[in-house]
């Protein structure tokens, strides 16, 4: 849905820099109409030097707000915020007690309003602005005459900088998935040509079968692991196509108990995110000894969830292998960034066994 709203409506394209000085000659028109009405209860003739004075406090800290506070918010630093809030008070409070002091010198004297105003911030002085019989007046006239205006602002730079914040972490979540992704696909390569090459050299029968389930298992690789999700059938099927291949090159020495139901429902799951657990399974298993060596793989689909439970025997005297134990590094971090609270990983090793059992929610 919002992709979809992103494609009909593009806020780049409409906010143009003529729409821009429209919008902001607007807005400082009617600013200009709410300091006029403000300041009329006043009475006088010059309180148009008020106005002005608050265009300009106004307008100093709208323009500034958009790369002071933007910066701020980019760098998760809030507490500047109160400090811009407070700054923007002495801001006012300075440039109205100094338009006071000029007015009572230059300008004659007109209505009394007008005058009792004047009073009221000169009579004790700058510091006595902050004594607590004049916080409510003082409070009054700061919102009305600058909060009001500024909030506008202050909303769209902190929306717009929350918006990068979380456009930075979309993208870098997307270039950790694929840094993950094509850590994967080469890995698992890499394990099969090397069964290949193995096959070779004894001049296996089935080498050329088994050429050509790899170019089929390296289509699939190409062009299907690109989505971000795959039918879960697919997934599947690539799996018995690299038990297959397993079991050609161990040539039945090994045994290798399998239980894959089929998938009926058009579930859907990341790709190469299972493999891993097969592929550790015979690594760590048959091919770092096989004394003693078994693997036993079973996958299920019950109440929207998949069950695959991978278990291997395990020599614990043979040589281990040197770049052991990245795939499932790899496929730890990618179900925490699909599935987050979506699954569960229980590994259980013994003497002479190793074991996961894991759930993943497909809804």
């Amino acid at each position: 849905m919002a992709s979809q709203i992103e494609k009909s409506f593009s806020w780049e394209k409409w906010y143009t820099w003529h729409v821009r000085v429209i919008c902001h000659v607007v807005f400082w028109l009617l600013v200009t109409l709410l300091y006029y009405l403000g300041y009329s209860r006043l009475g006088g003739d010059y309180i148009w030097v008020f106005v002005v004075k608050e265009l300009f406090v106004t307008g100093s800290l709208f323009y500034s707000a958009s790369w002071i506070i933007s910066t701020w918010v980019s760098k998760g630093r809030i507490y500047p915020l109160v400090l811009f809030i407070v700054f923007a008070y002495l801001w006012w409070l300075a440039w109205t007690y100094i338009t006071c002091y000029v007015a009572n010198y230059f300008i004659p004297e007109s209505d009394q309003r007008f005058e009792r105003y004047l009073g009221f911030f000169l009579n004790d002085g700058f510091l006595g602005l902050f004594k607590l019989n004049k916080a409510g007046t003082l409070s009054i006239d700061f919102i009305t005459m600058v909060s009001i205006p500024l909030a506008p602002k202050l909303t769209k730079v902190l929306l717009e900088s929350s918006m990068k914040m979380v456009k930075l972490e979309r993208d870098n979540l997307a270039m950790e998935l694929n840094f993950l992704k094509s850590q994967v696909s080469p890995h698992f390569l890499f394990n099969i040509l090397n069964s290949i090459y193995r096959m070779s050299e004894k001049n296996h029968p089935e080498t050329p079968n088994t050429v050509l389930q790899l170019s089929n298992l390296v289509r699939y690789v190409l062009y299907q692991v690109k989505d971000d999700e795959i039918l879960l059938l697919k997934e599947v099927d690539f799996i018995k196509n690299y038990i297959d291949l397993a079991k050609l090159r161990y040539g039945g020495k090994v045994p290798v108990e399998t239980d894959i139901a089929d998938i009926d429902e058009p579930f859907k799951i990341v790709p190469l995110i299972l493999i891993p657990f097969v592929e550790n399974a015979f690594k760590h298993g048959p091919d770092r000894s096989r004394n003693d060596a078994w693997v036993d793989i079973s996958l299920r689909v019950a109440d929207d969830k998949l069950f695959l439970s991978v278990k291997n025997g395990v020599n614990h005297t043979a040589e281990k292998s040197a770049d052991g134990g990245v795939g499932l590094q790899n496929v730890r971090r990618r179900l925490e960034l699909h599935y987050p609270k979506r699954h569960s990983l229980d590994i259980t090793e013994t003497n002479n066994s190793y074991g996961i059992e894991l759930v993943v929610n497909l809804k």
